[in-house]
């Protein structure tokens, strides 16, 4: 006896809910996935695909119920990350296990430049200073940049260090994000000419983010800007990089 399957319940999982970007620095991908009003079983599977002509990755995020990206998230099949699309697709875990109860297919990621791209200019310039007993401070005089206090030597290399980065840029995301909404009462994202617009569009493409509050929701400001940089905090890997420099210094 043949078996046959009706598939035409097969739901459609709209693009809004499966925002997908790349990280041109790690060649590496975030994806931000709302499966919740689907209707889907608890159990189903999870997955992500990347793919460009005949290249294809497939990567386990867990189950509908408790959706978990992998730690590793590298496009290693992929010499270049031009051109690749995603899809995803969640698949039954009951009989018959593996039929396709939901897919997203055809999702452009959002392209997140390198730090300081060559004819680019960085959203966040560093400069030394003299700080005092700071050892970092965000100045807003014109467009925001990282003070760094030059006081320790090699700046530089401080300002590439894991514990820095892990440690200072998040919190000085969170400071420029809610100097925009708080104290410049500033909204929009299409100019990009006015940086707090840039920092607004840079932190709607964070994967996990959403669109930013408008004028009169001030009571969504603060769970915004957590989400913004929770997910930036996502997106750089920063617990694992933090993580590996502090156990290095323990067995030091």
């Amino acid at each position: 006896m043949i078996r046959r399957y009706n598939y035409t319940d097969r739901k459609a999982v709209d693009r809004s809910d499966a925002r997908v970007s790349i990280q041109e620095d790690s060649h590496r991908f975030q994806a931000a996935l709302k499966l919740d009003e689907y209707g889907l079983p608890e159990a189903a599977r999870v997955f992500v695909e990347a793919y460009r002509q005949t290249s294809w990755m497939r990567f386990d995020f867990g189950t509908v119920a408790a959706i978990l990206p992998p730690e590793d998230l590298r496009l290693d099949e992929f010499e270049t990350l031009e051109g690749i699309l995603f899809r995803v697709r969640v698949t039954a875990t009951d009989d018959p296990s593996g039929r396709l109860l939901a897919e997203g297919d055809q999702i452009s990621p959002a392209r997140l430049p390198k730090t300081g791209e060559e004819g680019r200019e960085p959203l966040l310039p560093i400069k030394p200073q003299n700080l005092g007993e700071e050892v970092c401070r965000v100045d807003f005089e014109g467009r925001p940049m990282l003070l760094v206090n030059n006081q320790f030597g090699d700046w530089q290399a401080l300002a590439r260090s894991p514990a820095f980065v892990c440690i200072a840029l998040p919190q000085a995301l969170r400071e420029i994000l809610t100097r925009i909404l708080y104290v410049e009462k500033y909204y929009e994202t299409e100019d990009p000419a006015d940086w707090k617009a840039c920092w607004l569009s840079f932190a709607t493409r964070i994967p996990g983010s959403s669109t930013p509050p408008g004028e009169g929701e001030d009571d969504r400001f603060d769970d915004w800007v957590n989400e913004a940089v929770a997910g930036f905090a996502r997106m750089q890997n920063m617990r694992e990089r933090f993580n590996a420099f502090w156990a290095g210094g323990n067995e030091s």
